[in-house]
This record gives structure tokens, sequence and C-alpha cells, in this order.
């Protein structure tokens, strides 16, 4: 690994820890390095706060100027929440800024690089790209199709059961998992149920101290469900989002945190893909599906899930009326089946946690699932 390569991996390091906090912008670090000595790093921790290259630059004061900065993404060059970051590279004499990625952005697109060319700065791109847009791909689909990446995660049996025949399904995973899954909760921006799991299961949907929690959702056509439900407290806001005419002419705030989202059903159903536009135009750019046979499958369907993330408890629940993760036919041909890549697994307590992206089709091909 020469010098470059090195000072970019940093900068991934560092744009992880904005994991829980960066989103709806994407996760970026800098790095200011001046003979061979790192003389300013940052990372852009906050939605609104400063972005990496304003964190560096001023660690970094004068010792800036002659010194050449390493990002994964292009610097901004717009005003938004903050500056230019193209404006304070320029004024702090950075020699050469070397950066993984474009701003996927297609409004800003290469502007920045183009912006500090022409002040004489010189600037090379592209290195460890396939890692930077792997590390940023939430930002990419939101900036790209205007809707949020979608992770569907599960805990099931040795046998793909996520509940017994009579509903029971606490627990199935362990501790360590659940621990874990609470901790992925704070770096998602929503995280989704059906009206069914959150009737039967009364799930707080909440990081349980963790950190920060993500917005709780709930798909129904009705809307009617228990006021004594968990995600009715005052831990999280919570969005219910159905498809009730009625409900829709009633107040949208009903209480503190709470909010009826009316969306236009086709034939009597919520579409994903309206449901996905609706949460993209309220800033959520990652979406955690925690559950329902359902809701899980009406998102495959729609070719709507981007990733998996599997929890395999070593037990067998058995029983043809169990329930399974996906529900109705499902594929009617082998040659229809969903195709997963980059597929990983790592022990998780006495779990096995298996992740996968989900390779793009143009038809899913489940049958007879039903909304909720």
């Amino acid at each position: 690994m020469n010098e470059d390569e090195k000072w970019i991996q940093l900068t991934f390091d560092l744009a992880k820890k904005g994991i829980s906090g960066a989103s709806p912008n994407p996760l970026v670090g800098c790095v200011i390095v001046k003979n061979n000595r790192v003389v300013g790093q940052g990372t852009h921790a906050n939605f609104g706060g400063p972005h990496a290259e304003i964190v560096a630059l001023k660690k970094s004061g004068e010792n800036a100027k002659g010194g050449a900065l390493y990002t994964n993404l292009e610097p901004c060059c717009h005003w938004g929440k903050t500056p230019p970051c193209t404006r304070a590279i320029i004024q702090a004499g950075i020699r050469k800024v070397i950066s993984s990625l474009p701003d996927p952005n297609p409004l800003v697109r290469n502007k920045g690089f183009k912006e500090l060319k022409l002040a004489g700065i010189q600037v090379e791109t592209g290195l460890f790209q396939p890692e930077a847009k792997d590390l940023n791909r939430y930002f990419i689909k939101y900036m790209t199709q205007k809707k949020p990446y979608v992770i569907l995660k599960s805990a099931m049996s040795l046998d793909g059961k996520i509940a017994t025949s009579l509903k029971n399904s606490q627990w199935i995973s362990s501790k360590a998992s659940r621990n874990f899954s609470h901790t992925l909760r704070t770096e998602m921006d929503g995280i989704l149920v059906g009206a069914n799991t959150v009737r039967q299961d009364n799930p707080s949907l909440t990081s349980h101290g963790k950190g920060r929690n993500p917005v709780r959702m709930v798909l129904t056509k009705t809307g009617e469900l228990p006021k004594d439900l968990k995600i009715f407290n005052s831990s999280a806001p919570t969005w219910i989002f159905h498809s009730s005419p009625s409900l829709a002419k009633r107040k949208k705030i009903v209480e503190k945190n709470i909010e009826w989202i009316y969306l236009k059903s086709q034939n009597g159903n919520i579409t994903f893909h309206e449901f996905l536009k609706e949460c993209a135009k309220r800033e959520i750019s990652k979406l955690l599906i925690e559950g329902g046979g359902i809701t899980s499958t009406i998102a495959l369907e729609e070719n709507e899930v981007d990733e998996i993330l599997f929890f395999i408890a070593p037990i067998l629940i058995g029983g043809k009326d169990a329930i399974t993760v996906f529900d109705g036919k499902g594929f009617q041909r082998i040659k229809e089946s969903l195709r997963l890549k980059k597929m990983e697994t790592k022990k998780i307590g006495c779990d096995l946690m298996i992740s996968a992206r989900i390779k793009p089709k143009n038809s899913v091909g489940f049958k007879n699932s039903t909304s909720q």
C-alpha cells in the first residue's frame, strides 16, 4: 500500500465514525498531510454540523498551506446548511486534493473538482472508488433514486421460522444478536414493521439506550391500532402510514411525536414504491424492515429491498403452520428466485448472522401476499 492509499484508507475509517449522525448526508472523512505527516483530520459527525474537510482544516491551521487533502468523497461547492468546502480548501492554500468518488448528486457532480482545478489545485480522483461507493451506498441510492436504502432484517430458526404456529417468537435470537440489532437501529433513519407484527409483538422499536432512536413506522390499511402499544410512547417519533380516506380527513398530527400519513392505494394496497418516495421526502435515507412476513414480501414483490440481514438461531421450530420470513406462495420456479451477492457470515453469540446484497431484477414473482 502506497502513501496515497494509506491516507485514503484512513478517510474511510474516519468517515465511519459518522454512521449514527451524518444521515441523510454522506459518510465523509478527511485527512490533511504535509511532509508525510498528518496535520489535521476530521469526520462529518452530524447532519447540519461542519463537514469533514472543515474540521480537518481547522485542526491543521496554518499547517494546511501547501499540504495535500485526502477525502473519500468530492468536496462540496455549494451553500447548504454549511458553507462550501471548496472555498475553505482554496483559502487554506491546499496544493493537492486526492478523492475517491465524485458527488453522486447529479446537480453538483464534479463541480467541486472543477472549482478546485480552476484555482490551480492539483486534483486526483478514483482511488479505492469501489470501496468508496460501497461505504456510501445508502447516500448514493438516496441521491440518485430519491428513495432510502432498504435493509430487511429478520431473526429465524435454522428451519426458517420466525414464529411458531401459535405466533410465539420471543426470543428466537440470542441476547447478543438482539444487542447487535439495537446498535444497528442507531445507524438507521427509520425502522418499519407491519400492522400485524406491531399488534402481536408490541415492540418498542427503539435502540434500547444504545444511541439515537430511528423513526418508528407502521404500514396499515386502516390506521386503526390499539392505543396502548409501545410505539405510541414518547421514546421516539412514530409515523403510521395508511390508506384510509376517512382517517386522512382527520388531523395529521394527533399528538406529540405521532403522525398519521395518508398514502393513496393501488387496488386497496399501499405500494412500497410510494411509501419509499414519501420517506425520502422526509429525509429518510436508510430504512430497516424488521418484521412481518407480509411487509417483507411486499417489499420484495416490488423489488425494493437492497440488502438482507438474517440472524439464524440454532433451534428447530418445525410445522407447516409456523410462520416463515416471507408470506404468500413465494417463487413459482427456481429460475425466478432472488439471487444474492456479497454474502458474508459472522458468529453473533450462538447465532449465525448472514448479510447479503440483492441482485436487481425486473420482476420478483412472489405470489399471493396480502396487505395488513
